[in-house]
C-alpha cells in the first residue's frame, strides 16, 4: 500500500493538472538571467563607446624653447589625420557594433537550442519514470501472487524466480529513471535560473504549431549566417580604411621663432605628410582585401553548411511524423491490449510467467519506443527552430 501511494504521489506531480513551466518559459527565463546573454548585451555596449572615440585625434604637444636664444617661447602643435581617415573609423566602428548585437542574437539562438533541448530532455525522462512507476506496480503486485502462488504449490520455483528476479531488475530501473528526472531538473533549474520548476509539460510532439512554421520557412534568419556576412561587411569597411590611410596628415601650431614683436601672423605653423612609403600602405590594402575575401568565404560556406543541416533535419521531421502517427493509432493502442490481455490471462492461469513476462516486456518496450520516437522528432523541430534563428 505504501509503495502504491508514493507512485500516486509522483504520478500527480508529475500530471498536466498542476500549474507548468512551459518550454519557452524556460527559454525566455534563460535569456533574461543567463550571464552569457548579459555579456552579450555589455559587448554591444562596448562597441557603442567606441563609436565616439572613432574621432581619436592625437593629444597636442606643448613646449617650450628657444628659438632665438634670447628668451624662451611657448608652442602648440596639433596633429590630425586627413578628416576621410574619420570618416572610415566611425563606418568602421558603426560596423562593428553591428557585429556585436549579430554576435548578441547568435548567443541568444544557441541559448534557446540549449534550454528546449535540454528541457525535452527533461521531459523525456520525466515520461520515463511514470512509464517505470507503472510497470513497478505492475511487477510487485506479480511477485507477491507469485509467491503465493508458489506457497500454494500452483507454481514451480523456477517461475518464482523468474518473477523475483522481473520485479528487481524493474524496480532499479524506476529508481534510476527518477534519479535522471532529478538530474535533468537540476540542470534546466540552473540554466534557467528558476527556483520553482513545478510541473513540466507533458512529452508530446508539436505536429502543428512550430514545426509546421519552421518546415515551410526559411533560414535567411539564421543568426550564425548574419554573423559572417556582418564580418565580411566589417573587412569591406576595413579595406576603405587602409585605403585612405596612404592620404596625407597634417599638424598645426603655434610658436614664435622670432623676435618678442613678431608680427602675430608669423607665429603659426602648419605641415602636410606625405605618404612617400606606398608601399607599406599598398601592402595594409592587400591584407584587408585578403581579409575581406576570407569573410566572404566564411559567409558562403556558412550558409552551405546551414542549408544541408536543414535538408538532413527536414527529412528526419518528416520521417519521424509518419513514425508517430503509426505509434499513435496503432502501436500504443495495441501496447494496452497487450498489457491488459496478458494480465487478464495469467489470472485466469491460463498461461505461464515466461510467456507473461515477455508480454510485458514488449508491451512497454513499445511505448519506451514512442518516446524514443518523440524525443527524435522533437529535436529535428528544435533543430530547424535553431537553423531559422527562432
Amino acid at each position: 500500500m505504501k509503495m502504491l501511494i508514493k507512485i500516486l504521489i509522483f504520478i500527480l506531480s508529475t500530471s498536466p493538472m498542476w500549474a507548468q513551466t512551459t518550454s519557452e518559459q524556460a527559454v525566455q527565463s534563460a535569456l533574461q538571467n543567463h550571464p552569457l546573454g548579459r555579456a552579450a548585451a555589455f559587448d554591444v555596449q562596448a562597441k557603442k563607446y567606441a563609436e565616439k572615440a572613432a574621432f581619436n585625434l592625437p593629444n597636442p604637444e606643448i613646449n617650450a624653447e628657444s628659438p632665438t636664444g634670447e628668451f624662451y617661447a611657448v608652442g602648440v602643435l596639433q596633429s590630425f589625420e586627413f578628416p576621410t581617415v574619420y570618416t572610415r573609423q566611425k563606418q568602421v566602428a558603426k560596423a562593428e557594433t553591428a557585429l556585436a548585437q549579430t554576435g548578441q542574437a547568435v548567443n541568444e539562438n544557441e541559448l534557446r537550442y540549449t534550454v528546449r533541448t535540454l528541457y525535452l530532455e527533461a521531459q523525456v525522462a520525466e515520461y520515463q519514470a511514470r512509464q517505470w512507476a507503472e510497470r513497478d506496480s505492475v511487477y510487485i503486485q506479480l511477485a507477491g501472487t507469485a509467491a503465493r502462488q508458489f506457497s500454494g504449490g500452483e507454481i514451480d520455483f523456477l517461475q518464482k524466480t523468474l518473477a523475483d528476479n522481473q520485479a528487481g531488475i524493474v524496480h532499479q530501473e524506476r529508481l534510476a529513471a527518477e534519479q535522471n528526472v532529478y538530474l535533468f531538473r537540476q540542470q534546466l533549474q540552473s540554466l534557467t535560473t528558476i527556483a520553482d520548476l513545478s510541473v513540466l509539460s507533458p512529452l508530446e510532439a508539436d505536429t502543428v504549431g512550430l514545426f509546421g512554421q519552421t518546415l515551410q520557412g526559411n533560414f535567411t534568419g539564421n543568426p550564425s549566417i548574419a554573423y559572417e556576412q556582418q564580418t565580411a561587411r566589417v573587412a569591406e569597411q576595413q579595406i576603405r580604411l587602409a585605403k585612405s590611410r596612404a592620404l596625407p596628415n597634417f599638424s598645426l601650431g603655434y610658436l614664435n621663432q622670432g623676435p618678442r614683436n613678431t608680427p602675430l601672423d608669423y607665429r603659426f605653423r602648419a605641415s602636410i605628410g606625405i605618404p612617400l612609403w606606398a608601399g607599406q600602405y599598398r601592402a595594409g590594402v592587400k591584407s584587408a582585401e585578403a581579409e575581406s575575401q576570407a569573410a566572404i568565404a566564411r559567409a558562403e560556406a556558412q550558409s552551405q553548411a546551414i542549408a544541408l543541416e536543414r535538408e538532413r533535419y527536414q527529412r528526419e521531421a518528416a520521417t519521424k511524423l509518419g513514425l508517430l502517427h503509426y505509434y499513435e493509432r496503432e502501436a500504443l493502442p495495441r501496447s494496452q491490449v497487450l498489457i491488459s490481455t496478458a494480465l487478464r490471462l495469467r489470472e485466469a492461469g491460463q498461461t505461464d510467467y515466461l510467456t507473461f513476462l515477455r508480454t510485458l516486456d514488449e508491451a512497454y518496450g513499445i511505448k519506451r519506443e514512442y518516446a524514443t520516437q518523440v524525443q527524435a522528432f522533437e529535436t529535428a523541430r528544435i533543430t530547424l527552430l535553431y537553423l531559422s534563428g527562432r
